[in-house]
């Protein structure tokens, strides 16, 4: 039973969770893009496909840029807040378009790549390693709720167990960024039916998405199942006892983890309203046979009270549905 109503704070996240249940080992697995990559790949975790690995100032110097088409992701390896990614379209072997249409040439990417090398995104500044990934297209529902940048849901695990959930949408203040420090807006998800119910923006509550009047509360998030096993699996995957897995909806792939988080921040508490520790303590130290097990746990644990009456697999509507219109001569 949980012994504590209060919010998580850091240093109780840190000492608490962090310290017992994520190793060393599992941390600098969770720490570094590709090593991640590679490990949901070999548990045939869906991710977005990598392209390219840089590791060196020579490998850049002697790549052949036509062998990339259309559109990628420049990523550093280990780095943390957003920092570094770099979104390029139309990419033709010499130029492309990076987000909001401005021009990159193929001498203004190999620079970010140097800069990327040289550890100017990456943890404690030290060296690091670029990636390139195939571009997420964002699917159609996704992108009817943010016009730029990619929404994604990030969900906290621990114990095998979905703990919290927030779809974390870009806005016109994080200038196409998902995380919530910039300026993205983190809406809370009731884990049971998928279903958002409140949203925070620069910590205060908000009822509609900026620049629009459509409301933050009823947002029915697409296969939902699938999201909450893909967590689960990634979490059990990367090693890390407590996670927070970023999950993105891909138009053609569908549900695609991007990351694993060995230290996921709290303001998903404030999205949701509710106390994270107090979530955590119900779960710890429970044995969880299986996956579908641990899903369908926290789907009964953590249900909103005001959705309560909503079914698992409900007929609330999508942001997009095929809908048939009776007139009045039928």
């Amino acid at each position: 039973m949980p012994v504590s109503k209060q919010a998580l704070g850091m240093n109780a996240r840190n000492y608490l969770y962090i310290r017992p249940n994520n190793k060393p080992r599992a941390k600098k697995l969770a720490d570094s893009k590709l090593l991640t990559k590679k490990r949901l790949v070999k548990k045939k975790i869906p991710t977005p496909d990598l392209k390219e690995v840089f590791r060196s100032h020579r490998d850049v110097r002697d790549y052949d840029w036509s062998k990339l088409k259309g559109s990628f992701v420049l990523k550093p390896a280990r780095g943390y807040g957003g920092g570094g990614i770099l979104v390029v379209r139309n990419w033709n072997g010499e130029e492309g378009r990076r987000l909001g249409s401005k021009r990159i040439t193929k001498e203004e990417l190999e620079a970010e790549i140097f800069s990327v090398l040289d550890g100017a995104y990456s943890l404690n500044n030290l060296p690091d390693v670029a990636l390139i990934e195939k571009r997420v297209i964002v699917s159609s529902a996704m992108r009817k709720l943010s016009k730029k940048g990619v929404p994604d849901i990030r969900v906290i695990v621990y114990n095998s167990v979905p703990i919290m959930a927030m779809l974390r949408l870009p806005t016109k203040y994080s200038n196409g960024c998902a995380n919530l420090h910039q300026g993205a807006m983190g809406i809370g998800i009731d884990l049971r039916t998928g279903i958002t119910t409140k949203a925070v923006l620069y910590g205060s509550d908000e009822e509609l998405i900026p620049g629009t009047k459509s409301k933050v509360r009823g947002i029915k998030i697409p296969k939902w199942n699938k999201v909450l096993k893909y967590a689960v699996q990634a979490q059990k995957a990367s090693g890390l006892g407590f996670a927070g897995i970023d999950i993105v909806f891909d138009e053609k792939l569908g549900p695609l983890v991007l990351e694993v988080n060995a230290r996921p921040g709290l303001q998903i508490q404030v999205a949701n309203g509710d106390s994270l520790r107090t979530r955590l303590e119900r779960v710890e130290g429970m044995s969880i046979p299986s996956i579908d097990y641990g899903v369908d746990l926290g789907k009964r644990l953590f249900a909103e009270n005001a959705l309560s009456d909503v079914k698992g697999e409900s007929n609330v509507l999508n942001i997009i549905e095929r809908v048939t219109l009776i007139g009045p001569n039928k």
